[in-house]
């Protein structure tokens, strides 16, 4: 099969990652072509394609003139499907792809302007499905994001993580992982913490982000800022609890990741949240409550929840990548 990939955000986030995996997957076993903004990187300086396979055949496009060289890239590719990631993707490649079928995953919500004109659509989770207006009349898939088990760490290289975060023995290490940005929540993370008065206890949080410099004039002691890291999935396991602030998460790959490390998840009733912890290892609080917040980190710290074992079987990438294809071949051939 020939496959068009498009997604036209910057920086490298939860949606590119998803991109980056599904392409260094299918290029295995398709012809794949990977559309990206020319200026796909952020100021951050990250960018989507420091996570591709050397092999995967990028085209960058400029603006303002993006729609022509898409169009004469895909002219030149002849694809048998095109998927566009993000609702300025599912504007620009129907437009663009002529008769060639064009799928689109949601990776906020649905908003009609954006996806009315892709032939299906890929929901990642039932509230997604939901939120697909009446009026869209393409095909539309409930297909879950995947996860891939991360590497298990010695207990050495454990210890050696948790010395490095200022763990001493016995100290509680609080995790966060995200983009330091207003809906993360990491102000009221921060604030709870310091309500919560945990006196053995340290917060970590990685990531970067606009917000950085103003939350950690704002944090109280104990707080450790990593910035970001491309170990950030080995630090789980360093991680005694993992928090998730979010005002908003549409699905939550962060949930996906500290559930595969053992352990427990103390997050805000987000979409994603509701869609994946329940019945998991952990406590679910409301949006923006504070003072429920301080409490859920209060008894975290004092039960001492052990790690437990998951099965996340439901979103292994193999199964997955396979329902994608399924998809494609009923739009190709519907």
């Amino acid at each position: 099969m020939r496959i068009v990939q498009a997604i036209l955000s910057k920086g490298f986030r939860g949606a590119e990652r998803h991109v980056a995996e599904l392409v260094n997957a299918q290029a295995k076993t398709h012809d794949v072509l990977l559309m990206l903004r020319a200026d796909s990187t952020d100021k951050l300086g990250l960018s989507i394609r420091d996570w591709l396979d050397p092999g995967v055949r990028v085209v960058g496009l400029r603006r303002p003139v993006w729609w022509l060289q898409g169009w004469a890239a895909l002219r030149h590719f002849k694809p048998d499907v095109v998927h566009a990631h993000g609702g300025r993707a599912g504007r620009l490649m129907p437009k663009l792809a002529g008769r060639v079928p064009v799928a689109a995953t949601i990776h906020l919500d649905y908003r009609h302007k954006s996806y009315r004109d892709v032939d299906g659509l890929i929901c990642t989770t039932d509230w997604q499905r939901d939120g697909v207006s009446p009026k869209y009349r393409g095909k539309v898939a409930r297909i879950d994001l995947w996860y891939r088990p991360h590497r298990r760490l010695e207990s050495a290289q454990v210890a050696r993580l948790r010395d490095e975060l200022g763990a001493g023995e016995g100290t509680f290490l609080v995790g966060f992982v995200g983009h330091l940005i207003p809906v993360k929540g990491v102000d009221r993370l921060l604030e709870a913490f310091r309500r919560a008065g945990l006196p053995n206890a340290r917060l970590v949080v990685v990531g970067d982000g606009p917000e950085r410099a103003a939350l950690e004039r704002a944090a109280p002691p104990g707080v450790l800022f990593t910035g970001f890291r491309n170990d950030a999935l080995d630090l789980y396991q360093a991680f005694d609890l993992f928090v998730s602030p979010s005002r908003e998460e549409p699905f939550g790959l962060v949930f996906l990741e500290a559930l595969d490390a053992g352990l427990p998840v103390v997050a805000t009733r987000t979409a994603g949240a509701e869609a994946i912890l329940p019945g998991m290892p952990g406590e679910l609080v409301p949006l923006d409550d504070v003072g429920a917040l301080a409490a859920a980190l209060r008894r975290a710290v004092s039960e001492r929840r052990p790690r437990a074992a998951v099965d996340l079987g439901r979103y292994d990438q193999a199964g997955r990548l396979a329902e994608i294809e399924a998809f494609y071949r009923t739009l190709i051939r519907p």
